[in-house]
């Protein structure tokens, strides 16, 4: 057993600490991990899963619609994400600025200067106020309307989206809808954040790290993101050259685990320590569901089937029983 990875997965939740059912078991997870990948929704889901024994596919949907513990939006490296509530002002206010910054080829290429950007934030804002959760096409034609987009179609429509929600003004509600953040939640996102913090909410959830996989995790400037590891970190070491910080002593975990796509885990770091396979990291930007032992990959999985494909032996009975509890099959 690689120690080092064992120490990952019980950091990242994977022992599966939280035992609270319902929306308050959901919010846990996502408190104590920092934020789960959202590119899917389902992938998700699963992620509070992995990490949890009493939480059900119901639940995450409540945490996010209607206790609203949970927000759905773009954060850490400006990809979606699910993050706790109390968590999303301090998260926009340290990472919005430079995801912006860093989009601004992309915005030029779409033909979105700040002007158009700074009316589409506008525009979408009271839109929102007014009528509510709104699909993209909905959206569209607002901005269409508005004369700030040619047509309904094309990227410059999930742009404009976007960088409202980087602003900290609208976020996902039910479904693949957005909404007012201040409607949604009733107050705006106060936009401040510390990068201390933040470091030490990531090696709580991931070390040992580098301050490099926080760079990457974050997507802080990596001078940044070096002070603010050296900083919080209360022990570090040094393995093959590269210097390695953490805040706990973790035995490890040497549990086998299934995974949904997108899983915070195999993302969490700039050098995970091994290769993902073919059947898991195809490539195109897609990551497929994953089976973990002892953090380290063993096999793939499919949720329509639960057929497992493992190139190592692994025990999964009990993990394919627990996805069909946490589904209602």
């Amino acid at each position: 057993m690689d120690w080092l990875l064992a120490a990952r997965m019980q950091a990242n939740c994977l022992a599966r600490p939280v035992n609270e059912a319902g929306p308050g078991g959901v919010a846990d997870v996502v408190r104590r991990t920092g934020g789960l990948q959202a590119q899917t929704w389902r992938g998700a889901a699963y992620a509070v899963r992995a990490r949890s024994t009493a939480t059900t596919l119901a639940d995450v949907a409540t945490a996010q619609e209607t206790d609203r513990s949970v927000i759905r939006g773009w954060f850490m490296r400006g990809t979606l994400q699910l993050v706790a509530t109390e968590d999303a002002g301090p998260l926009l206010g340290l990472l919005g600025p430079k995801l912006i910054k860093d989009t601004e080829r992309r915005y030029g290429e779409l033909g979105l200067p700040d002007r158009i950007r700074a009316e589409a934030a506008d525009v979408l804002e009271n839109h929102l106020l007014v009528h509510g959760p709104s699909n993209r096409a909905e959206l569209a034609d607002v901005l269409v309307r508005a004369g700030l987009i040619p047509e309904p179609k094309g990227q410059a429509v999930y742009a404009l989206i976007r960088h409202t929600g980087l602003l900290g003004r609208l976020c996902y509600g039910p479904g693949e809808t957005w909404v007012a953040v201040r409607d949604w939640l009733g107050k705006p996102l106060v936009l401040e954040g510390d990068p201390e913090d933040l470091a030490r909410r990531y090696l709580t959830a991931y070390g040992p790290a580098t301050a490099r996989d926080f760079a990457t995790w974050s997507g802080l400037p990596a001078p940044v993101a070096r002070r603010a590891v050296e900083a919080v970190a209360t022990t570090s070491f040094e393995i093959e050259t590269t210097d390695f910080h953490a805040v706990d002593d973790l035995p490890g975990c040497p549990d086998v685990r299934l995974l949904g796509e997108f899983d915070t885990y195999l993302l969490g770091y700039q050098n995970r320590r091994f290769d993902l396979p073919a059947s898991i990291f195809p490539g195109g930007g897609m990551m497929r569901p994953a089976v973990v032992r002892a953090g380290r990959p063993v096999g793939s999985w499919t949720h329509a089937t639960l057929e497992v494909e493992l190139f190592e032996a692994a025990e999964v009975a009990g993990e394919v029983a627990d996805i069909n509890r946490f589904s209602g099959d």
